[in-house]
């Protein structure tokens, strides 16, 4: 993935840590400066800080009167932090779909309106974000939730808001079951992947003494609750739990704790660059055991750190877009994708349940006779969206209805898809 995007280590010391996310490669054109393609997330981050002013990226033409005035969708993500260059990717994904409804003339004939914000991993602030596309913004729907550690704050107060919300990615299954009936998950379901995970290590590495290794906040907490229960189910239980700050920059003790414990495969769930410095660790001690991980070891950070070390690890997703697309929506997003932004996602899975989160919640629009009281409309769109959410062909698969009463959870296990790192690219494994 690094021929995507620079490495930062050669940019001016200057320039900040949006603008390293935004950035996405120098024009080809003579004299052309840096290319930014997520103008909408830069104007986003200068407003936010400590202010409470709000910033509103609008797609799809100028706001009308009478019925074909535009439908707020919050989106609430990461621009800023640890987690922005992987987390920008959501909001990426949302842009492409409605981009592709707003040239249909939107539903209904009315437009698609984002309202973006920046929680800046910040739980308090995600909590505010959620309060001000509820009450202030009055946004019928939002989208978001990267950061597992933010959205486990902001789940119960869309509960309270009655607001509903798609859980593009935080993966702890509390951040849809707490916020039910108003959450719904287009994510890896932490629970879900830790069984297909577990089958995949024993069907092709013959390996079965997993150390889980995780940072310290909710994405890390809730793969160790979920690998060992999924362990319990086949009578076994990790041979070693190690935590770590994402901060961390050596974790020469839990690596070699884990080597020590006779483990043969590391689940690994920090995000990005910390998991690059586990492998330089496991280096340091002569250690290499097969390491398999989800969306954080599919971030850029993992192999600007890790390097080398990181080619053959495991990242599991669900989508690939090195390989080529089969699936036809697919196809169209990933052209539009390159089109929009200069490359193509830099974090597969982020990119692609944004993408189809937000195309589930147009589509469950489409059944909704909007009032204009926001009240109404959004109960009306939480149950069209229990009911009515498909048939629906999206980028990571097909569906005859995303969610029931019951399930509020759009992705099984059969909508993974094995990635692994190889030169510096994620490829399609060979093994599924």
């Amino acid at each position: 993935m690094g021929r995507y995007l620079p490495d930062w280590s050669q940019l001016n010391k200057k320039i900040s840590s949006v603008e390293r996310v935004v950035y996405v490669k120098k024009s080809k054109r003579k004299g052309a400066g840096l290319l930014v393609s997520c103008l909408a997330m830069a104007l986003i981050v200068s407003a936010c800080g400590s202010s409470s002013s709000s910033t509103t990226a609008s797609s799809g033409g100028s706001a009308q009167s009478g019925s074909a005035k535009p439908i707020k969708i919050g989106v609430s993500t990461e621009a800023t932090g640890g987690s922005a260059e992987a987390s920008v990717n959501i909001y990426q994904g949302v842009q492409i779909a409605t981009d592709m409804i707003n040239e249909k003339g939107g539903v209904k004939g009315r437009p698609i309106e984002l309202v973006v914000r920046d929680t800046e991993e910040n739980p308090t602030r995600g909590v505010s974000i959620i309060r001000d596309f509820s009450q202030k913004e009055n946004v019928l729907a939002g989208i978001g939730g990267y950061f597992s550690t933010v959205m486990l704050a902001q789940t119960p107060v869309i509960k309270e808001e009655k607001l509903p919300f798609v859980v593009a990615t935080s993966n702890v299954p509390e951040s849809v079951t707490n916020g039910m009936p108003w959450t719904f998950g287009v994510r890896m379901n932490a629970e879900v992947t830790a069984r297909y995970a577990l089958k995949f290590m024993e069907k092709n590495l013959n390996a079965s003494k997993v150390a889980i290794l995780h940072e310290s906040g909710g994405y890390g907490k809730g793969a160790v609750s979920a690998m060992t229960k999924a362990l319990e189910e086949v009578g076994k239980k990790p041979v070693a739990v190690e935590s770590f700050n994402l901060k961390d920059q050596d974790m020469t003790a839990q690596v070699t704790r884990a080597r020590d414990a006779g483990a043969d495969v590391i689940y690994l769930f920090g995000i990005g660059a910390p998991n690059g410095y586990v492998l330089k660790s496991m280096d340091k001690i002569g250690w290499k055991v097969p390491v398999i991980g989800e969306t954080g070891m599919a971030a850029l950070g993992v192999n600007e750190v890790g390097g080398a070390l990181a080619t053959g690890t495991f990242a599991i997703q669900t989508a690939n877009f090195t390989s080529e697309q089969t699936r036809e929506m697919s196809k169209q997003f990933l052209e539009r994708f390159k089109s929009k932004f200069g490359h193509i996602p830099t974090t597969f899975s982020a990119a692609a349940q944004g993408f189809d989160g937000a195309m589930l919640i147009f589509k469950a629009l489409e059944s909704v006779d909007l009032t204009d009281d926001v009240k109404k409309d959004r109960e009306a769109l939480k149950d069209a969206l229990e009911n009515n959410a498909g048939p629906y062909s999206g980028v990571i698969r097909d569906w005859d209805k995303a969610f029931s009463k019951d399930n509020h959870d759009a992705i099984d296990i059969n909508s993974y898809v094995m990635n692994m790192w190889k030169d510096g690219v994620i490829v399609k494994s060979d093994k599924q």
